[in-house]
């Protein structure tokens, strides 16, 4: 908290919900460097359309100072949701993408002067991590990339999704993943089994180019209550109405120690500079018995 400046913020939007290029972007009371600041791209997960679902996330980056750009990648009505999520024809990857790249430019041209263009971090969730390796390649730009909760093909979702959810047309993020020149940082759970720490490996491996590549794995710990559980759905804030820990296909939503220590945190140290040895501190149980720590890979770890 006492890296917050501002606790004041606007909100601006364009696009439709209809057309899938609804696109909020926020921009604090007080900018970071004072006449501009740097600008996080938040990608968000399959389905997770909304900035409510990661609104604490979001307004922690506001209240740093940072201006934050949440394109509404897929569309948000129900049928056009349905008639392109893959739920009886193929969902189209590379649409999402050029979605959320083109809307993400069309909000950096309307911020001007106030968005530093070379302090760009994009950050995903899931669908929003595959997003976020294809726009990388493509925008160029920006001082780090930021993977959490990883990078994921539909295909790598859990046994439930894939058999109602057809995906033809994958954004081609293997051939991106080499040409990548900025930072990759991954952040994943050992208790995510719709992005499996092995895809985390996979992306590891892929971002040759990169000057640096790192994957940060939280361990699940059910020491004390509530417990720790790093799952899909351990990024998103608490959902009003659903039940925190409740599991519905292996994801659980609630606010707690994952989201301030180890995916706010996370992002905060990326955009501190840090691009590996990020500090993690997942703090102790009651009884002073420390939470399971973070564990560090990076691709030598995997020869």
């Amino acid at each position: 908290m006492e890296r917050h400046i501002t606790d004041a913020y606007t909100e601006y939007r364009f696009g439709a919900a209809s057309d899938g290029d609804q696109t909020w972007y926020y921009v604090p009371n007080q900018l970071k460097y004072g006449d501009h600041a740097p600008v996080v791209v938040f990608l968000h997960g399959f389905a997770a359309l909304y900035p409510s679902f990661y609104q604490s996330h979001i307004e922690h980056l506001l209240a740093q100072g940072n201006i934050v750009i949440f394109p509404q990648f897929q569309k948000a009505t129900l049928t056009g949701f349905l008639s392109e999520a893959g739920l009886g024809q193929a969902a189209d990857q590379n649409l999402w993408a050029r979605r959320a790249v083109e809307t993400t430019a069309e909000a950096l041209d309307l911020l001007g002067d106030a968005a530093d263009r070379d302090e760009i971090y994009l950050y995903g969730h899931s669908l929003g991590g595959l997003i976020t390796l294809a726009a990388s390649q493509r925008w160029r730009a920006g001082a780090g990339a930021g993977v959490e909760s990883p990078a994921s093909e539909l295909a790598g979702r859990h046994s439930a999704i894939r058999a109602v959810v057809s995906e033809n047309h994958r954004d081609p993020w293997r051939e991106y993943a080499a040409s990548i020149t900025a930072p990759v940082i991954i952040l994943n759970g050992d208790e995510d089994i719709i992005a499996p720490v092995s895809q985390s490996e996979e992306i590891l491996s892929l971002v040759t180019a990169a000057p640096s590549a790192v994957l940060y794995v939280a361990q699940r710990d059910r020491y004390g209550y509530p417990f720790i559980s790093p799952n899909h759905g351990a990024p998103l804030d608490a959902i009003p109405g659903l039940p925190p820990h409740l599991k519905v296909s292996g994801v659980s939503a609630e606010l707690d120690v994952l989201d301030w220590r180890f995916y706010f945190a996370g992002l905060d140290a990326v955009m501190d500079g840090y691009r590996s040895g990020l500090p993690f501190d997942l703090g102790n149980w009651s009884n002073g018995r420390p939470v399971k720590p973070v564990l560090e890979r990076t691709a030598l770890d995997q020869q």
